[in-house]
């Protein structure tokens, strides 16, 4: 017995990172690999759009679950034909013993490629359950994940939810989703999957330039307007101007009357004269 639990504690810390599903068999050697040795370096490098309100302790200690095979809507007019197999293999993402999201990737030609990483718990749980009846269709147009059980899709994802709100017939679905595709109103954009990429800002920098440009023509173009206006009313309100002749004949009017004033005041003496009192000094004596 404790030969037995000795191997074991041997064996945990090689054990891989991938759950074991029940059919391993059906999971070909390149998918397995990929989900042991990448599929956790894939989830951390997009975990920023991806968990942008998880911790760098929480992202680290993310697991990823056992992969399962998907199909994809092939855009076929019949339903027979409408979802086809696909290469694309999908996986839950793990918080412990919670589904926080999913990771899946494309094996075209056995390479991997075209990773998407979504942080959507609802799409993690429905592939944490792991349900033999139900497969996960990719719709690449409307850029969702759906439930195909029997005849009947369903939701697996909120950009999923955002098309139908529950199971309906294949029939009904198809002709929901031809509807929207073919409308004017746009569908939704699911949450980002791919690293943002910085925008080169040197091709845009002649464009930056121009608008700049006409922001300043505009700015320029209404202060001269304005100054034109203003010029405008302040000539309306100045008087208007006098005749030269009568501005003359009034100045000249002016000038005549301070000359008179002055001879006038030259004649006056307001002061008595020193002889008469002289006069008045000697009948005082007398």
């Amino acid at each position: 017995m404790r030969r037995l639990l000795l191997l074991l504690a041997l064996a945990l810390p090689f054990a891989p990172a991938v759950a074991t599903p029940s059919d391993t068999k059906d999971i070909p050697e390149v998918v397995t690999a990929w989900f042991n040795d990448k599929a956790l370096a894939t989830v951390r490098s997009h975990a920023a759009e991806a968990f942008p309100h998880a911790s760098a302790d929480e992202v680290a200690a993310m697991r990823v679950g056992a992969p399962q095979k998907t199909a994809v809507f092939a855009d076929q007019a019949s339903v027979s034909n409408a979802i086809a197999t696909s290469d694309r293999w999908i996986a839950p993402i793990m918080s412990g013993s919670d589904a926080v999201g999913a990771v899946s990737v494309n094996f075209a030609s056995g390479v991997a490629g075209g990773e998407i990483v979504r942080g959507d718990e609802r799409l993690g749980a429905s592939i944490a359950r792991d349900e033999p009846d139900v497969t996960f269709v990719w719709d690449p147009r409307l850029s969702a994940w759906f439930a195909m059980r029997e005849s009947t899709i369903e939701p697996a994802d909120s950009a999923g939810a955002s098309v139908i709100l529950g199971a309906v017939p294949l029939t009904d679905f198809l002709a929901q989703r031809e509807r929207i595709l073919t409308s004017s109103t746009p569908v939704p954009d699911p949450p980002s999957t791919t690293p943002v990429v910085p925008i080169d800002s040197g091709r845009n920098l002649p464009v930056v330039i121009l608008a700049v440009l006409v922001v300043l023509g505009l700015l320029v173009g209404s202060l001269v307007w304005l100054r034109s206006e203003q010029i405008e009313g302040e000539k309306e309100q100045e008087p208007p101007s006098e005749d030269p002749a009568l501005v003359h004949k009034r100045l000249t009017g002016i000038g005549e009357t301070k000359m008179r004033f002055r001879d006038s005041a030259k004649k006056i003496n307001v002061y008595k004269s020193p002889k008469k009192k002289d006069e008045t000094r000697a009948l005082s004596d007398d």
